[in-house]
């Protein structure tokens, strides 16, 4: 039997045979493929690149210009592109002309045209049936050919005219402006300044299409005048230009040329692009776990389906094949189920990204315009699903390829006997794996600490890349892992010794399992991987949530209700009144800030009061003082009565007695930094204020107190309510305040934890099932002739239910364990990370995963599986 078409046409037509152990292996393989290849899909989707990018970008034209409000540039470092490289402008060049009155086409060749390409220039407030909302601003030339492609246009056209705005779909419905999915005719919009305005289309940004948004022309009312902004114009530069030379010219006149080739072909930054090394490793990792995951669950098939060919194997050798041509055969069915669940998993990708286009661009938040197929990235996923299936079919080759004949064509096996071992370089993997993930999550975490140190003691914010710690960590994760995969068969056979503790159900389990260890211990390494990450996950979680919690400061007592003034509502005492009506309130209390009698004001903005700190106070020269109610702050323990006694005596309360000078407050503006034109100013010290709201770095006076100081200018209303406000009543203050969203519960941290639960357990789930059920079925398959014979010694027929449960349970209990074992190792890296307190377990998400689902998937497995057995015959 020389070469491999014979072995070939044997593993067709086995394959063929046996269709439902093929599909199981083209599965586990197709599987993952598909999900990579989706992901790497909706990436290229979500972030174009090449022609796909430029048209977004900048349309039809040759290329983007940036008008600076600088008169002139540097030179040119690299060559332009659109994310980073524009040149500094030259010493003692500074920002001194409005951008916007800059005629690009004074500087381009003759013959060129340009128009304002569609930039965000903030937000507005539109009136809405009750309420108003705030809105994205997009302005730009929209009728130019130019900018085709940089949006999208539902219906009707884009404006033209000061006058006239078009709207996203998502803003017309707000504004009850849609009949069906058109727009009503002679439709309107009015802003909260009264301005009214005609709408003349429906159009979305290809980014964030299902936000609020207005396009509006250049020129129009609705547009700040800003000095220093920049402005982005689309360019047709003539054929016989040279964008080179003309983006040398421009540089001269503080203007920025992208050309369009640049755009599909990025130029090299000269600013990094390295890449993240940590980033790739943590990739690499994850990627080569995922094809030993397929290797350890295809090979345990593949080793069931080569014993389950004994007979066939061994006729192979009788006729005069050699041990290759058998491990040719099982090779070649791992490679046909490869090819099979490979490309099956490439061709759904590719329909499922051409069918749920609506729903991925919902999931994306963006427009998917056209499809990018990133062919060299899904051929290497596809070839990396057909060498897991091969390299999953290896091992079952080299057995069947050693065994005898003779016991090849009786139909047995040799079973692994003997004294189990532990292997000792595996258990020292582990160790040192355990030890390596410690001392990297302990680097890491001093890391992290000294530069948050430094952060808080210098004027900047210090940024750190760990990279010697988390290649330690992803070193001993690593070796855990191997280490437990090689431990396994030996580990699974070790269970066994307990068996004489557990039901006849449960002793037949183990024995089995430690019996055929050659398949129950590389599925039990499977169900760990994927148990490992979603411990990982719910760690992260944990971790992550409680370093959140220690950063949450709340603005009231839990439930109050607040409202801040000063943004889109004014303060005024008949609407605090107006709301405390309409909301379950017992007691309206005003926080503030004074002002000086005759205080001027920049911008909006006027200068309170504050009282002096002591000398050498980080990051402030004092504490701003706030109006409070006594009978407010009394409601807080311990500090709130010593406070609200020394407010009604008429005192200024401060948090620190160095900010007292013998009795004495000293009292000025916030701008007086040094404190010259201080007063005195009888205070008290209540040390240890609240850390809620503006408490803590406050210092605090009554109403009657602030209004002999100067002007109260109210920043905030909070209710005491004896109960939530109902949805009506929401409503109904939203009406009051003319805007949406304003009246806010304090309800303090708000954990999503009970999310993380269920989608952790979820996932543990279906990974846990999986494997079970792949190794439980092989486990039926195989044990068919030992399952007749406890039949035909009397069992009753729900044994055969009971065992399968048994296994079932075994084996995902093992794994859970395990698994969230190497999880519980991310988890104290993330603890690091993350700056946690200290190291939290999610003792729900990994009790749920431990108890509740191992007893799951052996339930199912009882249900599953049949009482009574064909008959079969035994061979000895």
């Amino acid at each position: 039997m020389g070469g491999w078409g014979p072995p070939l046409r044997i593993a067709v037509r086995t394959a063929r045979r046996a269709k439902g152990r093929t599909l199981l292996v083209a599965a586990l393989i197709g599987v993952p493929v598909l999900a990579a290849s989706w992901i790497g899909l909706t990436n290229v989707a979500g972030s174009p690149t090449g022609e796909t990018l430029a048209k977004t970008t900048i349309g039809t034209s040759d290329a983007q210009l940036m008008v600076s409000p600088y008169a002139k540039y540097g030179p040119q470092q690299q060559e332009p592109q659109l994310n980073g490289g524009e040149p500094a402008p030259p010493p003692g060049v500074v920002a001194s002309r409005d951008a916007a009155k800059v005629d690009p086409l004074a500087y381009l060749p003759p013959g060129s045209t340009a128009a304002r390409s569609l930039y965000e220039m903030g937000s507005t407030e539109v009136r809405g049936p009750e309420t108003n909302t705030s809105v994205r601003l997009l302005t730009g030339d929209g009728q130019s050919k130019l900018l085709d492609g940089t949006f999208k246009l539902d219906s009707g056209r884009m404006p033209g005219k000061p006058n006239e705005v078009a709207v996203s779909p998502e803003l017309a419905k707000f504004l009850a402006l849609l009949d069906g999915k058109q727009l009503k005719p002679g439709a309107t919009v009015r802003t909260a300044d009264n301005q009214e305005l005609v709408i003349v289309g429906l159009a979305r940004t290809l980014f964030g299409p299902d936000t609020r948004a207005l396009f509006t022309t250049p020129d129009s009312r609705l547009v700040d005048a800003d000095s220093d902004a920049r402005y982005y114009y689309l360019v047709d530069l003539p054929a016989t230009a040279n964008p080179d030379a003309v983006s040398n010219d421009l540089l001269r006149n503080g203007m920025y040329l992208v050309p369009r080739a640049n755009i599909i072909d990025p130029p090299p930054s000269l600013y990094g692009g390295a890449g993240d090394a940590g980033a790739v490793a943590v990739m690499a990792l994850v990627v080569g776990f995922g094809i030993l995951e397929i290797v350890l669950l295809a090979g345990t098939a593949f080793a069931v389906g080569a014993r389950r060919q004994t007979r066939e194997l061994g006729l192979v050798t009788a006729t005069g094949g050699r041990p290759r041509d058998v491990r040719r055969i099982v090779l070649l069915q791992g490679l046909f189920a490869g090819v099979l669940g490979a490309g099956g998993g490439l061709v759904i990708a590719l329909l499922l990204m051409v069918v749920g286009k609506p729903l991925w661009e919902k999931m994306l938040n963006s427009v998917i315009v056209g499809f990018q197929v990133p062919w060299t990235n899904l051929l290497v996923i596809a070839v990396l699903g057909l060498l897991a299936g091969l390299a999953a079919a290896v091992v079952p080759a080299i057995s069947a390829g050693r065994q005898m004949p003779m016991a090849a064509l009786a139909g047995r096996f040799t079973v692994t006997a003997g004294v189990v071992r532990i292997r000792r370089p595996a258990l020292v993997m582990v160790i040192a794996g355990v030890v390596l993930t410690v001392g990297g999550s302990g680097w890491m975490a001093s890391m992290l600490e000294a530069a948050k140190k430094l952060a808080t003691e210098g004027s900047g914010r210090t940024t750190l890349t760990p990279t010697g710690p988390i290649a330690l960590v992803l070193l001993g994760i690593t070796a855990t892992i191997i280490g437990l995969v090689w431990l396994l068969p030996g580990l699974v056979a070790k269970t066994a010794g307990i068996a004489r503790i557990f039901p006849l159900s449960g002793r037949l389990a183990l024995r089995d399992a430690a019996r055929h260890r050659h398949r129950t211990g590389p599925a039990t390494a499977a169900i760990m991987m994927a148990v490992a990450a979603t411990a990982a996950i719910a760690f992260a979680a944990a971790n992550s949530i409680a370093a959140d919690a220690v950063d949450y400061r709340p603005e009231s007592l839990s439930g109050d209700g607040i409202i801040d003034f000063g943004g889109e509502v004014p303060y005024s005492a008949s609407t605090v009144g107006k709301v405390a009506e309409l909301i379950p309130a017992k007691a309206t209390y005003e926080l503030g800030a004074v002002a000086l009698r005759g205080q001027q004001s920049s911008g909006g903005y006027t200068p309170g009061l504050m009282a002096m700190g002591p000398a050498g106070m980080e990051g402030m020269s004092g504490y701003p003082v706030l109006v409070i109610d006594p009978d407010y702050i009394a409601r807080f323990p311990e500090y709130g009565p010593k406070a609200a006694a020394a407010l009604r005596e008429g005192k200024v309360v401060v948090p620190d007695q160095a900010a007292l000078k013998g009795s004495m407050a000293r009292l000025t503006s916030e701008t007086d930094y040094e404190g010259k034109l201080a007063k005195p100013f009888p205070g008290a010290v209540v040390s240890s204020p609240p850390d809620v709201g503006r408490l803590r770095f406050a210092s605090l006076v009554s109403p009657e107190t602030a209004n002999k100081l100067g002007t109260v200018q109210v920043l905030q209303a909070q209710y005491v309510l004896e109960r939530e406000p109902t949805d009506d009543e929401f409503a109904a203050v939203a009406r009051v305040l003319g805007h949406d969203d304003l009246l806010v519960i304090e309800k303090g941290y708000q954990s999503p934890a009970r999310l993380w639960l269920l989608g952790l357990i979820g996932a543990a789930t279906v990974v846990t099932l999986l494997g079970v059920a792949i190794s439980v079925s092989l486990s039926a398959a195989e044990g068919r002739a030992d399952l007749a014979t406890l039949a035909a010694v009397g069992a009753p027929p729900r044994r055969r239910r009971n065992l399968a449960a048994a296994q079932a349970w075994v084996l995902g209990q093992l794994g859970c364990l395990l698994g969230v074992g190497v999880g519980a190792l991310y988890g104290y890296t993330a603890h690091a990370a993350f700056g946690s307190p200290s190291f939290v377990i999610p003792w729900q998400e990994i009790g749920a995963i431990v108890i509740v689902v191992p007893l799951f998937a052996g339930s199912l497995a009882w249900l599953m599986t049949r009482s009574r057995l064909p008959m079969v015959r035994r061979v000895d």
